[in-house]
């Protein structure tokens, strides 16, 4: 269990700068554009992660279909990052097919989203139209 601590706390400090910059982004971008998201903040459609925080959330608290409606990759990253953190972490080591997996699970989300964009927008949050995006605004449109 020492172990485990001891690489977290030197990945936690590898990767201040990239943290601290995340964190500072989230604050600024909730505080002027009440979203994260930059596609969405950028041209006001949702991205392929769209959800997935909550839908993670959801279906990590039981409410799986509740999860599923916000993002249903989320499953996916929910398996690939539990078996990333277990190597990573309890184990010390890292897999060579790491990479593999996370293109998987990648394509995998693209292909969800192009499905979402086609039979689910607009419609219900997260695949909604964000009217106050930057684009709209440069182009003049209210």
């Amino acid at each position: 269990m020492r172990r485990l601590w001891e690489r977290l706390w030197k990945d936690l400090r590898d990767f201040k700068t990239a943290i601290f910059a995340l964190v500072l982004y989230n604050v600024l971008a909730r505080s002027l554009f009440h979203a994260f998201c930059p596609q969405l903040i950028l041209t006001g459609f949702p991205c392929a992660g769209c959800g997935m925080t909550r839908a993670v959330f959801y279906i990590l608290t039981g409410q799986f279909s509740r999860g599923m409606n916000l993002n249903p990759a989320a499953p996916l990253w929910i398996l690939f990052l539990f078996w990333f953190f277990f190597n990573r972490y309890a184990r010390g080591v890292y897999s060579k097919s790491t990479p593999l997996w996370l293109g998987v699970v990648c394509v995998v989300t693209l292909a969800v989203y192009g499905c979402r964009m086609l039979y689910c927008f607009p419609g219900d949050p997260p695949m909604v139209y964000y009217k106050n995006n930057m684009m709209r605004k440069f182009l003049g449109q209210s």
